[in-house]
Order: C-alpha cells, then structure tokens, then sequence
C-alpha cells in the first residue's frame, strides 16, 4: 500500500530530532483535500477521519475505488471538512495535525497550491486522471510573493548604426519572482519537499496563477533558530502567461472551490502578506 506522496498531508515516518515546528497545517474550509491511496488488487484500505486534541474518530473515510490494471488499484476520496482541528489514519499510518478555518486573518497570510499533470504516465505513485476527469490536488502554505523579491529579465537583438545609435530589432521580457514558504515561525522542512515535488507537475497554479520552476532551481532554506525543526524556504518561479490560455480556462473552472471569502480571488496586483 502506498499513500501518495502528493496528497496533501503529511505522515511521518519516525520522530525526528530536535523541537517541533509551532506551525500547524492550515487548509481553508473551502479547500478539497484529495487523498489517493495506491494497492494491490486484493489489498483492502480502510482509513478515519480523527478528531484533535485526543485522537477521536469521527467518521470513516469513503474511498471509491478505480482500477489502475491488472495488479493495481486506486483508492481515492476528497475531504471537505468543516473548521476544527484534525488528523486522519489509513492503515496504520496517521498523518500530523493539520487545521480547517474560515479566518480570513489567518488565511490571507497563506497560498493554495494546486497541482496536476498532463497524463498518468509521469508517475508511478499518482493519477490525475480518473474516469477521464482530470483531478487537481489542493495544498496551503504560508507564505506568499514579496515584492522584493521580484527579478526582471529581457532577451532581444540590437542593432547599433553607424552613429552609434541603438535600434531594438525584437525583444522579449519576462518577470522571475522568489516565492516564500514560512512565515515568521517558519514551517516544517517536509513543506519544502512536498513543494520541490510538486514543481515536477505539469501545471502549477499559485492562488490560480499558474507557475513554473525557473531553470532548475530549488527550494532555499533559512534556519530561523538552531535546533528547532522550522524553516523559511525561498523558491525561484516564473509565471507562466502566453502558453494555451484556453487550457488554463480549463483548469481553472476545474480548480474552482466555492467560498464568498476574499482569500480565494487570485489577482495580479495582490500578494500574499508575509508577517
């Protein structure tokens, strides 16, 4: 049985060393929590839905199940939870606590990640299309863009004549910006790798603002204090605006979650608030 490493939660392995991040996982009540479980034909997979504090089950997940091929099955579910504090377990596994709020105080300071891919072939650990339907997975995080951290580029062709003036033949301009994950308490160092992973997939959208990796950079870290497991990351990015804009019509009614907070509008003139 495998989790699939791009849902959305996180289930650590073993406890590591040091003090543990104050930061708690925060999805908006808006967010769908879609969980992908991969087995084997004959596997069975059972999993709950915990209440926090004091590891409670509320209810049990319904997985619907599709079949991947001969040997191998998908079990899936998307969670719309309303706000408190949760965990979930499949198997023996259980994910960390993580939060569902409708705070728009504490949900104007993060940024919905969603992500897919252009086929199932990619990857032997998710699918992103099921039935046919192609599925997106909702992932939030602290942070967001600063405008310091915006960088600006231009490639093009001169000509100088011969009274040395410059004539622009043709030129192209583009806009690179770091994104932050973490805040002033940071986050746990697995948000960075679940970010690093999540940069491989086709089609990445930044509060429905669809980006992609600059080059092949990756996630930079920040100790904020030695030995404590909290971290701010700065991750290099370039908005990706002229390639199918139909296809991102597309993406973005699938990707639409409904909600009549202001943190769920995507605009080119807002960034994140980093505090």
């Amino acid at each position: 049985m495998i989790i699939s490493p791009f849902t959305p939660l996180f289930f650590p392995p073993l406890k590591c060393d040091g003090v543990e991040s104050r930061y708690v996982q925060t999805f908006a009540d808006t967010d769908e929590i879609l969980v992908e479980v991969i087995c084997g034909n004959t596997d069975a997979v059972s999993g709950g839905v915990m209440s926090e504090p004091g590891h409670l089950l509320l209810f049990t997940i319904g997985f619907s199940r599709w079949q991947i091929n001969d040997t191998s099955v998908l079990y899936f579910a998307t969670l719309n939870l309303s706000k408190g504090m949760y965990s979930i377990c499949i198997g023996d596994k259980c994910s960390t606590i993580f939060k569902i709020t409708d705070n728009e105080f504490e949900l104007e300071r993060t940024t919905l990640i969603q992500y897919s891919m252009n086929n199932n072939k990619q990857r032997k650990d998710a699918l992103f299309f099921i039935d046919g339907m192609q599925r997106f997975f909702d992932f939030r995080v602290p942070g967001g863009f600063k405008d310091s951290n915006w960088g600006f580029e231009s490639e093009g062709e001169q000509f100088v004549t011969d009274e040395a003036d410059i004539i622009q033949l043709y030129g192209i301009s583009s806009t690179q910006k770091k994104f932050t994950l973490g805040n002033s308490e940071g986050c746990p160092i697995w948000f960075a790798e679940m970010l690093n992973r999540i940069l491989c997939c086709s089609y990445v959208y930044f509060d429905g603002e669809r980006y992609a990796r600059k080059e092949n950079s990756t996630p930079e870290i920040t100790v904020l204090q030695e030995g404590v497991n909290s971290f701010v990351f700065t991750q290099n990015l370039q908005r990706v605006a002229n390639i199918d804009p139909e296809l991102t019509l597309q993406h973005q009614a699938i990707m639409r979650r409904y909600g009549t907070g202001n943190y769920r509008l995507a605009s080119t003139n807002i960034n994140r608030l980093i505090k």
